[in-house]
């Protein structure tokens, strides 16, 4: 009897497991709901037949093969069942079953007439309905498949004192192992009428019989009603709309990131190519710059030409190379030399009045820069010219510029 409080005591402790008492629920992958510890457990009880049908055995004294039993209608003997049971999912769940009464050989031997037996199992469910046709509270009838294994234990009977002698008790115990269906039929949440054929495969030892090592298969018919519990008893799909907005909405942030490094790494190789171009230009203007220092000589007459953008006054930083040059040529210049700087315009673009005024800021543009150098303001001398004159006629981009003299 150990052995059948140990698979009990094992049974219970998978199924505190399997539900762990939560109050909340949590998503299955089927789409429906896993319920809490408390919810979908079942009542079972059936009553029906039984018969415990096996093979021969060998009879030693005769050596021939011998019957232990006897037809099946004298073997036929009233069955009991109860069981409590949990549906973990719509399609599968766990109950732990006790069942007995007694069991006839149908001969005349007594070998084991109306032996009292006891069968402690703990079954998987597995509803087949649900499994194939998808969950439906409602459902009208249910295929479930049974299977599960236990402890089986009979009174022994009709032994001699010599044999009872040294036992340890009046019981023979054996391993056994349940399978069947039950058909269910709905007649409410709460009840259902069962119609089941199930059976158990044990040695006929747990019979009291020198089997030899040979099986035996109880069969059993029985029908009987379940009830759920008042708790939950129904299973209910999974609203993933929430989840697919928000991943949708994830996706769109995501989508958008995206977009935004590739913008920002277009605007990181615009600007690498940027710099790469006034590095470039100012890498030309220096060079620019000491040629002209090196040809170039304020002292004998020359000029020095600082070239404009069309319609621009700024002073680029390639010009201010050059004036760099000029401002130091300046500084060492005679005392009382006094440099002309003087403006001019493209006489192809703008009016005569706007080319004036833009000469005129041309000139001051590069005046500022000098004094800005350090350039005595005594030394210099401002003059425009608009498009009044052209000092370099035949290509009239040169012509936007301010000339020191």
């Amino acid at each position: 009897m150990k052995k059948v409080f140990l698979c009990l005591a094992v049974f219970a402790m998978s199924l505190t497991a399997i539900g762990q008492e939560k109050e909340e629920k949590v998503l299955r992958h089927k789409g429906f709901e896993t319920n809490r510890f408390i919810d979908n457990w079942e009542i079972t009880v059936l009553g029906g037949v039984q018969s415990f049908n096996a093979g021969q055995v060998f009879n030693g004294e005769t050596a021939d093969q011998i019957s232990l039993f006897g037809n099946i209608g004298d073997r036929v003997m009233p069955a009991f069942q109860i069981s409590l049971g949990k549906w973990i999912t719509p399609s599968f769940g766990a109950r732990l079953a006790y069942q007995g009464l007694g069991l006839n050989d149908g001969t005349d031997t007594n070998r084991f007439s109306n032996s009292t037996y006891h069968y402690l199992h703990a079954d998987a469910m597995v509803n087949l309905t649900n499994w194939i046709c998808g969950y439906k509270s409602d459902r009208l009838y249910n295929a479930v498949l049974i299977g599960g294994f236990g402890w089986a234990t009979s009174q022994k009977q009709n032994l001699t004192d010599a044999q009872l002698e040294g036992s340890e008790n009046s019981w023979n115990d054996e391993f056994a192992v349940t399978a069947g269906i039950s058909n269910r039929f709905r007649l409410c949440d709460a009840w259902a009428i069962h119609v089941d054929l199930t059976g158990f495969l044990t040695k006929e030892g747990f019979l009291n019989v020198p089997t030899q090592g040979i099986y035996g298969f109880n069969y059993e018919l029985m029908a009987g009603v379940s009830y759920k519990l008042p708790t939950e008893r129904n299973f209910y799909a999974v609203d993933y709309s929430p989840y697919k907005n928000k991943i949708y909405s994830l996706e769109q942030d995501l989508a958008a990131s995206r977009k935004d490094v590739e913008k920002g790494q277009s605007d990181n190789a615009d600007l690498k190519d940027q710099l790469a171009k006034e590095r470039k230009a100012k890498e030309q203007a220096m060079a620019e710059a000491k040629r002209i220092k090196e040809t170039f000589s304020l002292s004998n007459g020359q000029s020095l030409s600082i070239y404009f953008t069309i319609d621009c006054s700024k002073v680029t930083d390639r010009n201010m190379e050059n004036i760099k040059f000029l401002a130091e040529a300046i500084k060492t210049s005679a005392k009382n030399r006094v440099f002309t700087i003087t403006g001019y315009a493209d006489e192809q673009t703008g009016t005569s009045e706007h080319n004036m005024e833009l000469s005129k800021k041309r000139a001051e543009a590069v005046y500022n820069a000098l004094i800005d150098l350090g350039v005595d303001s005594n030394k210099l001398k401002v003059e425009y010219k608009g498009d009044t004159e052209q000092p370099f006629t035949g290509r009239p981009y040169m012509n936007r510029v301010a000339v020191v003299r």
